[in-house]
């Protein structure tokens, strides 16, 4: 049987590890991560080996050979452009004649080969995913397989609410040849984005194998250390290099240990490596070959790779040194930390917590280095949030992030791109304008600046301007603390989507940012025309003498004052009386009782949403605002999007009304975007469902309690589920498992179709509960049906619960 080990990877997530060496050459213990992969394969009787190579091969080729010091035999497969990971092996494709296994020469295993070859034969399968299970899979491609392992489902990097499962695909096939004939040598083609869907689509047999034992993918820092962590605990079998001179302590041959040091294990030392007099090394120590570790010098839960020397009294928690690397005298160096090759630490220096100090540089002596030296460094899996990129207010969101942040943006868009930019009237969210100002222009962007205007101003100018994009900064009212939150539109005004995210962080992470010569600058303009044309937009689309003979009498509350120059003279324009409060009003349904008014409005921070109270002082529950919205919708003709979450009701009234609804996730772009090129949507837009209400009750000659009574029926009920974020995977599995034979939907969570109605479980996008969401024939129905899967999630956090 042959192999292909796929050892093309450039791991920039691993960076500064990789600046200079391919990821499958990263050590593990002194050995190069791809060497454990050759030594799992000679085990299993696999001596023919291809590897498929494209960034710095000669580091492999030249440490490899032709296979032969290793037992077996290797040829190379070398891609002049990347080819994508199925068109890389393509390029192998006469090599392979029969049965073969395709694994990444980046990770660690030691799976049984033979049990997953034998499962793919006994299925007869045309290709095999060797899967396993992980607390938190959204780095990886999802799979869910059927009783007899073929597979139903495969999701790459899911966000939460598209997780379905903890079973990840591991990068590890049993494929036979002609599944190479799918596709043309040359094509950039991806075995879990292209191929494996289009077998599925074809309905060749495509199985999913549950393999037992450790896997890793090496693809973070953390993880790269955790893995090393791993092997000292003898949590893999793999052939640990040097000889165990106590439990869980290895060294190599001309090891030298001074009398007075301390090595306390677990502890990995390689050959020709000293620890002199009272230094202390571990536990979890990892240190590769010919180091020099001084007096004093401590070492703890951290790796050197070779030939790096730490001086007397230095101290490393948690770090990663690489080759050549001189830590002077005194110099400390904290947790998360990387320093690339040939790299000095003065003496006495400090390099902070989750630094990256890449090749090459230097610290001076006494320096305190608080940020990344030259490159930027983020160990945290992603910036965006459900709601664009948002933190403590001066403390998790500073100026220096969000520029550099916005700076990654602008390394997204083409070359001299426009971008709108506005924010609320908050201080802060002025102070952190400047800093984004600075960076689009420093990136040769041209702004468009909006002044205070709220988001939905923003998204019509980008959609009606065709600007590229636009940014909107603005304070958090939603939780409890000073927040600000910076969202990104494109240039249809929606938030942007999950790609460019990607491509955004990556670029923050590298701190690859567009850099023009002075001449390429980009230039600021104040922008004052864009609520005018926004209010224009409205107002033609409302029937305003209807509204104007209502004389409608409003409570307005808002503790966002830019939103009064939005709604002041639209509400003006349509004939209303306001009586407007400002600052925090708990209790609006008084305000509107007392003041004898047709309806009350309260907007949130962003003028996306509102709450509305009827002329009775009742609070419009939110599932009746999008049956409202759904109705508003359909009368202005737009195409009418239904999220999971919304009630039955709303398709109710669509379908009524002749309309076909559009079925979408939870969010605001998936909503959005099913209407993209409409300039205006009642949809995440406070103003415009404002005007579109009074326009509906106006000519309809009723009040805002009339039309709630000539809705459909709602009996929904909503609340959180408190779950670890390491546990939703398998929580979603276990329920995956037992709702196996009933009719579901997996558009956005796991949606349950009951007799009473039905019931959504949605995990959060970044907070470790989730929603669950009912709907039945009575309230009582609806909360029944939500405390019992409150208590279904409970239950499956455990990793021993069973589906009884």
């Amino acid at each position: 049987m042959k192999a292909v080990i796929m050892a093309g990877g450039k791991g920039t997530r691993l960076r500064p590890l990789t600046s200079r060496l391919p990821k499958p050459m990263v050590p593990l213990l002194d050995k190069p991560c791809m060497e454990y992969i050759i030594e799992l394969l000679k085990r299993h009787g696999i001596e023919e080996i291809a590897v498929t190579v494209q960034y710095l091969p000669q580091a492999i080729q030249n440490h490899f050979g032709d296979g032969s010091d290793y037992g077996v035999k290797i040829q190379y497969f070398e891609e002049t452009l990347p080819l994508g990971t199925a068109g890389s092996v393509k390029n192998a494709e006469d090599f392979l004649d029969d049965t073969f296994i395709v694994i990444s020469g980046d990770a660690l295993t030691d799976f049984d080969l033979d049990k997953a070859v034998a499962f793919h034969r006994e299925r007869r399968a045309i290709g095999t995913l060797v899967t396993t299970r992980v607390e938190v899979p959204l780095e990886y491609g999802v799979v869910m397989t059927d009783e007899s392992g073929r597979i139903l489902r495969f999701l790459e990097k899911p966000n939460w609410s598209e997780v379905f499962s903890d079973t990840v695909n591991t990068g590890i096939y049993v494929l036979e040849p002609e599944i190479l004939s799918f596709f043309h040598s040359g094509e950039s083609f991806d075995f879990s984005k292209d191929l494996f869907p289009l077998i599925m689509a074809k309905n060749l047999p495509l199985y999913g194998y549950i393999a037992e034992g450790y896997w890793s993918d090496i693809g973070s820092l953390r993880q790269y250390r955790k893995t090393q962590m791993d092997m000292l605990e003898g949590r893999v079998k793999v052939s640990i290099p040097g000889t165990e001179v106590e439990p869980h302590i290895w060294v190599g041959e001309g090891v030298e240990v001074e009398d007075t040091s301390s090595i306390q294990a677990p502890v990995f030392i390689g050959a020709g490596t000293k620890v002199s007099l009272q230094a202390k090394v571990g536990p979890y120590a990892v240190l590769g070959r010919y180091n020099r570790i001084a007096s004093g010098a401590r070492v703890d839960r951290s790796i050197l790779w070779n030939r790096t020397s730490l001086g007397a009294a230095s101290s490393l928690s948690g770090s990663t040194l690489t080759h050549d690397v001189r830590v002077a005298e005194g110099a400390r160096i904290g947790e998360d930390t990387v320093v690339g090759d040939r790299s000095l630490i003065g003496e006495t220096a400090v390099v902070e917590a989750g630094v990256k100090v890449y090749p090459g540089k230097t610290v001076g002596p006494g320096c305190i280095l608080k940020h990344s030296l030259v490159w930027g460094a983020s160990v945290s899996r992603g910036i965006f949030g459900s709601d664009g990129v948002s933190g403590i207010t001066n403390l998790d969101l500073t100026p220096e992030r969000a520029g550099g942040i916005v700076s990654a943006y602008a390394s997204v868009l083409p070359p001299q791109s426009v971008v709108v930019v506005s924010s609320d009237d908050a201080v802060y969210s002025q102070i952190l304008k400047y800093a984004i100002l600075s960076s689009l222009l420093a990136s040769g962007i041209h702004v468009r600046d909006l002044g205070t205007a709220p988001a939905p101003v923003v998204r019509h100018a980008c959609r009606r301007e065709k600007q590229q994009g636009g940014i909107h900064l603005r304070r958090s009212n939603e939780s409890a603390g000073s927040r600000t939150v910076l969202q990104f539109f494109d240039r249809e005004g929606l938030p942007i989507d999950k790609g460019t995210e990607r491509k955004i962080e990556h670029a923050w992470m590298q701190e690859e940012y567009a850099r023009p010569t002075e001449k390429s600058c980009g230039i600021v303009e104040r922008w004052g025309g864009a609520v005018e044309a926004y209010q224009r937009e409205v107002m033609s689309r409302i029937n305003v003498l209807a509204v104007r003979e209502r004389e409608f009498r409003l409570v307005f509350h808002s503790e966002n004052t830019p939103f009064f120059p939005v709604i002041q003279p639209l509400l003006e324009q349509l004939g209303c009386q306001v009586v407007t409060v400002l600052g925090q009003c708990p209790a609006l349904d008084r305000f509107v009782l007392d003041n004898r008014a047709d309806l009350g409005i309260q907007m949130d921070g962003s003028g996306q949403s509102l709450s509305l109270f009827t002329e009775k002082g009742y609070r419009v529950s939110h599932s009746e605002l999008t049956v409202l919205q759904t109705l508003l919708a359909i009368l202005k003709q737009e195409r009418v999007a239904i999220p999971v979450t919304a009630p039955s009701a709303a398709e109710m009234v669509a379908r009524n009304a002749g309309v076909e609804p559009v079925r979408t996730k939870d969010g605001v772009r998936a909503v959005l975007e099913v209407d993209r090129t409409s300039s205006l949507q009642v949809y995440f837009d406070g103003f415009y469902t404002l005007a579109c209400l009074l326009e509906y009750v106006a000519v309809e000659k009723i009040t805002l309690q009339e039309a709630l009574k000539r809705l459909p029926p709602i009996h929904l009920s909503r609340k959180k589920a408190g779950c670890p974020i390491e546990a939703k995977g398998r929580v979603m599995r276990k329920l995956m498992q037992e709702m196996k034979g009933r009719d579901l939907e997996l558009l956005d969570g796991i949606r349950v179709l009951t007799e009473a109605g039905w019931v959504l479980i949605l995990p959060d996008a970044e907070k470790a509960h989730f929603e669950v969401v009912a709907q039945g024939k009575t309230s009582r129905e609806a909360e029944a049906q939500v405390r019992d899967f409150q208590e279904k999630i409970e239950r499956y956090q455990s990793p021993y619960a069973s589906q009884s």
